[in-house]
């Protein structure tokens, strides 16, 4: 009777491969969003300890206008 009732029988191999790929998603999109909660820690880490405001920064950078190009007359 143990034979017969095998819990290996229970999934086909397509169904177990099905399984494997979709682990392998699933790690890889958590290890990605993990990844990515990281950068964006340091990049607002970063600017919080650069500048104060937003408005500082562009108070900082400096005006430029449009250049002739073409000069005839």
């Amino acid at each position: 009777m143990s034979a017969e009732f095998n819990q290996d029988h229970l999934l086909s191999p397509l169904d177990k491969t099905y399984i494997v790929i979709c682990g392998i998603i699933t790690a890889l999109a958590i290890s990605y969003v993990t990844f990515l909660y990281f950068e964006y820690r340091v990049t607002n880490n970063l600017w919080e300890t650069t500048f104060v405001s937003p408005e500082q920064f562009w108070a900082e950078v400096p005006r430029w206008e449009w250049k002739t190009v073409n000069n005839v007359k």
